[in-house]
């Protein structure tokens, strides 16, 4: 019997999968940092911008249109976090799949995949635009700093997701087929050789976005930052398989819970981190609080949230998640993001239709303030997130037991 050979310090960093938990810990640091060096990590804001320069790319002056008034003219690209985090999530993902030998093309099997794409892209963006965010800055960043709107977001994105679930495996999981793709066989050598220009690409790609970002850097001195911590979140993400949408999804769907775990520790380190910036900032008794930070819960928030978590099912990711699978060469997921920006527009249509109506009435809850501090507030949470990955470690037993007992 042949002994396994130790892996390299080579497989170690950069080609063995990371534990979700890895990913969990390194993605709240890097979140972190970026709150602090720049601003709270967003992930679908620019879509609803690029959606508007590249239709103007046809001689439409989409700027007098009322869901732009005149805001596309001040747009910079080097000048905004969100745009840079988001190719930064794309480039990162890319590096990661390179440096490990491991990037192709994932082409489209079906043309149920193209509906979902559509059709999950649409949802995705008109679900982001009316809640005000996506699952990053409606949830991943709003949720630890204490706002209801964030724990509002997490419960309607899960029904959302699992709505979204029951529609992919009934309406368009595409049918299996026991034909084999006919893939040209590679020699050893040939392999070696591919690998080998693969690690090459991921080298001179990381050269060159280090040359651009300091290149930029005395027009936009925080770009360097803001472009580094994006990258890094994109390899960690794809070295970790770190998805939030297959954390909302997989519970219903699968009956598995260890990626929905892993996102409830990043929550409850975030808290925890988050929790010194607002006690530096506001006080523990919140003396220095002058108004109610956080986004309005109402009912366009419920709305958002629910179909955006359909959409991200239906498109096999959310909105950081669609920059990573970009990253590795998934053909579906440049269908969803043209048609999630498509979907944010609408999005905006209909916060435009809707303004003043009953879909927006509401205000910011700061959950401090309701629990008198933000010591109560911080075990409050901690708690429930705590109660949430003891039902989510018990909803994977249950559902192990169930399996074993019918195949008993």
């Amino acid at each position: 019997m042949e002994e396994q050979k130790n892996p390299t310090l080579y497989d170690r960093l950069l080609k063995t999968e990371w534990s979700y938990y890895t990913g969990a810990v390194m993605i709240t640091i890097l979140a972190l940092c970026l709150a602090l060096f720049s601003g709270t990590w967003g992930a679908s804001g620019p879509f609803f911008t690029w959606f508007g320069k590249f239709v103007g790319l046809f001689g439409i002056d989409t700027d007098s249109w009322a869901i732009y008034n005149g805001s596309l003219g001040g747009y910079k690209f080097f000048g905004n976090q969100a745009s840079m985090t988001d190719i930064g999530l794309l480039v990162g993902a890319l590096i990661s799949c390179l440096l490990a030998a491991q990037w192709k093309i994932r082409k489209i099997k079906h043309w149920k995949q193209v509906a979902a794409a559509v059709i999950g892209g649409l949802c995705m963006g008109f679900g982001a635009k009316i809640a005000g965010g996506c699952n990053i800055g409606g949830l991943f960043s709003s949720l630890p700093q204490f706002n209801l709107s964030g724990w509002v977001f997490l419960l309607f994105v899960f029904v959302g997701a699992t709505v979204g679930g029951r529609l992919l495996r009934t309406c368009f999981e595409p049918p299996v087929s026991n034909k084999r793709p006919n893939r040209k066989r590679l020699t050893a050598e040939q392999r070696k050789q591919r690998r080998m220009i693969q690690i090459a690409l991921g080298v001179v790609l990381t050269v060159v976005v280090l040359i651009v970002s300091f290149a930029v850097a005395p027009s936009y001195p925080k770009a360097p930052g803001i472009i580094f911590v994006g990258i890094g979140l994109g390899y960690v993400m794809q070295r970790s398989r770190f998805c939030f949408t297959a954390a909302y999804r997989d519970p219903g769907l699968t009956g598995e819970t260890k990626l929905t775990r892993a996102v409830i520790v990043a929550l409850g380190l975030s808290t925890i981190l988050y929790f010194g910036i607002h006690a530096s900032k506001y006080g523990l008794d919140l003396a220095s609080l002058e108004s109610t930070p956080g986004s309005a819960v109402n009912l366009s928030l419920v709305l958002g949230s629910f179909v955006f978590g359909i959409g991200a099912v239906l498109a096999g990711g959310c909105a950081s998640g669609t920059f990573v699978r970009m990253g590795e060469g998934y053909i579906q997921n440049y269908i969803a993001f043209v048609f999630f920006a498509c979907g944010a527009a609408l999005g905006e249509v209909f916060n435009l239709a809707t303004a003043g109506t009953f879909f927006k009435a509401g205000a910011p809850v700061y959950l401090p303030q309701a629990f008198g501090g933000l010591m109560p507030a911080l075990l409050v949470q901690l708690l429930v997130l705590l109660a949430l990955w003891v039902l989510a470690y018990w909803w994977e037993q249950r559902k192990i037991a169930q399996r074993n007992a019918q195949n008993g």
